[in-house]
């Protein structure tokens, strides 16, 4: 369907009565396709002012989209190729104060369920539920999403041989002949501890799941008959692209409160160049027998600023990370005098704001300039793509900064991010992955992560993606079984490590007060400095804290 498609005419009478728009006058739950009246329903509050929508309880079903231009589908390296465009069952792009509001039941869970449509289609890309862009004040309350038929499935591993692997799906679960395998991962009995590495990954298990009749499903895959036992649990998605659920881009002061995501075809959310984020009590948890939310992220948080509070996060079941922040580092590309320059930066365009300060690397140190004022100079298109920015600061630039000199944009990360009282339990990737400065984790637990329950630290050789962990304090958290499989050659319940750097570059990181259980390594440092590590508990762990002495300095630790 066109972006042009037809809207009907306002309900004049309804709007004027109330300060809010009535869902129930365009779309009603358990209609064939809500979508349109979705859309209907923004259009009149975008021609009335009328910000707020409300949302009945039930399950509304999205089937109708529509085409929406835009470069936030170009996101990483996973990208590469993709048009910029992207299909939307409901977009919200350049409204003010726009508000979604669903409906709670009597345990405060969101009861109003907005559901995606899924083709079925092994590794394809389907239309976002949500698409918010340049939408400041945005507010989302009270709502759940998911896709049905669901993404992901799960099943009891009754037999293998040396070639195929059986399993009977678990009774609410939905698999169909020929399925895909992607992201696959294995837990035991109970369903309640993810075990090994993921068996399978972005690119699937090279083949698809065939019904052999009574529930039970085979597929032919030497890894998993070499990983699996008869008696575990396994999950797995129909693909696994870098796709986005919902996506919110460039909506600043934005609000997120009593949202569940039950199941997702990629990225569960991401919020891109977004200033100043509230949430409160986040979740993304399967339903049903299901043991996985997804293939990809829980919540990506890519260059966004200002304040960020998190409280009530919870994540469970999902591969890659649960909650990952991080900007893309900026390259010097070329002078044009003493105080302006052209800079390339990979993927997709944020604005660099006025007095932000922008960092230049030298080895092991740095130093900052003022921007005075920035544009965008063109678009590149070979590589990965990314964009080139004109830059004039109110300074001289370095003497060091030469062609291709490593800098980060401080307006790209957050003044301050805060995440307290969360859970993050089964995740086949890290529970926080922190390329950010100025954070603060307290009162949070991490249960089950194949990669450290925190991993913090840039990363060159993928994505480009930065910057280095600075001014970081993990307070009062708990670990458990926590980095049983490396990443960027870190293992355990904390880790910290600049992939693709050898110099000290993450610092001033203070580890307190925590309890680490069940797991190799407590807390695992390389490329880091004036790190203070005091007053944590161990149990069960077969090395405390192992530090990298090639790499570190300033590793204080004042544990009893």
């Amino acid at each position: 369907m066109e972006a042009s498609e037809h809207i009907a005419p306002p309900l004049l009478d309804k709007v004027a009565e109330t300060n809010y728009i009535d869902l129930s006058e365009y779309t009603h739950p358990g209609d064939p396709d809500s979508a349109h009246g979705i859309r209907q329903a923004i259009s009149e509050s975008k021609r009335s002012g009328i910000r707020r929508i409300q949302f009945e309880p039930g399950r509304y079903y999205l089937k109708s989209h529509i085409t929406h231009v835009t470069d936030g589908i170009i996101h990483d390296a996973g990208s590469k190729g993709s048009e910029p465009i992207k299909e939307c069952h409901i977009l919200i792009d350049d409204v003010h104060d726009m508000a979604l509001c669903g409906a709670m039941n009597a345990a405060g869970q969101p009861s109003t369920v907005l559901v995606g449509w899924n083709d079925q289609k092994n590794h394809g890309f389907l239309p976002a539920i949500l698409w918010c862009e340049n939408s400041p004040g945005l507010q989302l309350e009270n709502l759940a999403f998911t896709r049905e038929p669901a993404y992901s499935a799960s099943g009891l591993v009754t037999d293998k041989t040396t070639e195929k692997v059986t399993v009977e799906i678990l009774p609410e679960c939905i698999a169909w002949d020929g399925m895909g395998a992607y992201c696959s991962n294995r837990l035991i009995s109970n369903g309640e501890t993810l075990i090994g590495e993921s068996i399978t990954y972005g690119h699937g298990a090279g083949s698809s799941w065939k019904s052999i009749g009574n529930n039970r499903f085979q597929i032919t895959n030497t890894r998993m008959v070499e990983m699996l036992s008869r008696g575990e649990l396994l999950s797995w998605h129909q693909g696994a692209q870098t796709d986005f659920q919902i996506y919110i881009g460039h909506c600043d002061n934005l609000q997120l409160k009593n949202l569940r995501t039950y199941n997702s075809n990629g990225f569960c959310l991401l919020t891109e160049s977004c200033r100043n984020i509230t949430a409160k009590s986040v979740k993304f948890w399967p339903d049903g027998d299901r043991l996985f939310t997804g293939p990809r992220d829980a919540w990506k948080i890519f260059k966004c600023g200002g304040q960020i509070q998190v409280d009530g996060l919870e994540v469970k079941g999902v591969r890659m990370d649960g909650q990952n922040m991080h900007s893309n580092w900026l390259y010097l590309h070329h002078h044009i005098n003493q105080t302006e320059a052209i800079f390339f930066c990979k993927y997709t365009y944020a604005p660099i704001l006025p007095d932000t300060l922008i960092e230049f690397y030298n080895g092991p140190i740095h130093q900052t300039c003022v921007v005075e004022n920035s544009s965008l100079e063109g678009k590149v298109e070979i590589g990965h793509g990314g964009h080139l920015y004109r830059i004039r600061f109110k300074e001289k630039l370095p003497s060091f900064a030469q062609e291709s000199c490593l800098c980060s944009v401080r307006c790209w990360e957050a003044d301050q991010y805060v995440c307290i009282n969360s859970d993050f339990i089964n995740i086949a990737g890290a529970g926080h992955l922190a390329r950010y400065d100025n954070l603060q984790l307290r009162n949070n637990r991490y249960r089950n992560t194949m990669n450290p329950g925190i991993l913090l630290g840039a990363e060159m050789p993928t994505h480009a993606e930065g910057g280095h962990a600075t001014n970081i304090r993990i307070e009062q958290c708990d670990f458990d079984n926590c980095g049983f499989f490396p990443r960027y050659n870190t293992r355990g319940c904390i880790g910290v490590h600049s992939a693709g750097f050898e110099l000290p570059l993450n610092h001033d990181i203070e580890i307190t007060k925590n309890t680490f259980r069940n797991s190799d390594i407590g807390i695992d440092v390389m490329t880091a400095r004036d790190v203070r590590i005091s007053d944590n508990r161990y149990e069960n762990i077969k090395q405390r804290i192992r530090i990298d002495a090639s790499t570190t300095n300033s590793i204080t630790v004042n544990d009893t």
